[in-house]
């Protein structure tokens, strides 16, 4: 996981951290490749 997206939504209250967790790994990905399309 990368530090800097937990960080900058560890603010996010999803009311489960199952969601903040997807939430984190959904950035993640997107950012990693941010020439792709959203689907």
């Amino acid at each position: 996981m990368e530090k800097w997206a937990a960080q900058e939504l560890q603010y996010a209250d999803l009311g489960d951290t199952r969601r903040k967790k997807r939430l984190i790994s959904i950035v993640e990905n997107l950012a990693s490749q941010p020439s792709t399309s959203v689907p």
